[in-house]
């Protein structure tokens, strides 16, 4: 009887080891960027070991002289370890009030998922194998509502050894603190830019336009995201861009142009 007892024990913990190494490589779990608003919880409330601060891991295209309420830009988290066998990471946005600002949108769901009510990005199960000793990951954020002032982005990063199990691994912190752009400092581009690009009817039941004035500014594609980051729809023909399947509400056009600069227009669909 004892003999049954403890196989049965052993089986059980093997399970629940596979089940947490399986989750955890599928996808951190919610809050463990080590942020403010997350408690500074990282990877080490499951993984064995301290946190390693490091400078540089989280990069972004955003102007130094800030970000621009309503804009999109790219982030990139990058991480790098000797001998590391696979990479996972998490990150979020904040403000000084440790509260969750912005709207992360997943540009790669083959590698990327939202996490934590959407409020954070983490790696899925395709997207841990390193190239070498290093690993990247690219998402877009789109910039919170004027006056939210500075924003910090914080990530967590789980360099894993690969042995399916919760020890042995390094983990490491590293954040990005990026400032509101003044008003008064906007670019001349900048106003080119959303002046010469418009998205009508908006709000729109059935079908969107988008109507550039300059061929300086031409599109190469639109993306559709919700409120809650997820992609709904991408096309490369901005005369005209059917939404009727959409729920009612407001929704994200991300414009992409030729010369490499994003436009990002908000639309409510009716």
């Amino acid at each position: 009887m004892k003999k049954t007892i403890y196989l049965l024990l052993t089986v059980v913990g093997f399970i629940t080891l596979l089940t947490s190494g399986l989750n955890y490589s599928s996808g951190a779990p919610d809050g463990k960027t080590g942020s403010p608003g997350d408690g500074g919880a990282t990877c080490t409330d499951c993984h064995s070991g301290t946190a390693n601060p490091v400078d540089g891991w989280i990069t972004t295209n955003i102007p130094e002289e800030g970000y621009t309420a309503g804009e999109t830009y790219t982030i990139t988290a990058m991480g790098t370890h000797d001998g590391v066998v696979k990479f996972g990471f998490e990150v979020t946005s904040e403000d000084m009030d440790a509260q969750k600002k912005g709207t992360i949108i997943v540009t790669n769901s083959t590698e990327n998922q939202l996490t934590n009510s959407n409020h954070a990005i983490t790696h899925t199960s395709s997207g841990t194998a390193p190239t070498g000793n290093s690993r990247t990951w690219n998402f877009d954020w789109v910039a919170p509502e004027e006056g939210t002032g500075d924003i910090t982005f914080y990530g967590a990063f789980n360099a894993a050894n690969g042995n399916g199990g919760t020890s042995g691994d390094v983990i490491y912190t590293s954040s990005l603190m990026v400032n509101e752009k003044s008003a008064s400092t906007t670019s001349v581009f900048e106003n080119a830019l959303a002046e010469q690009i418009t998205v009508y009817p908006n709000p729109a039941a059935d079908h969107i336009n988008i109507a550039s004035f300059s061929n300086e500014f031409e599109i190469s594609n639109v993306l559709i995201f919700d409120l809650n980051g997820a992609l709904v729809n991408k096309t490369s023909n901005t005369n005209k861009i059917d939404i009727s399947a959409l729920k009612a509400g407001m929704y994200h056009v991300v414009l992409n142009l030729y010369n490499g600069e994003k436009v990002s227009k908000r639309v409510i669909k009716l």
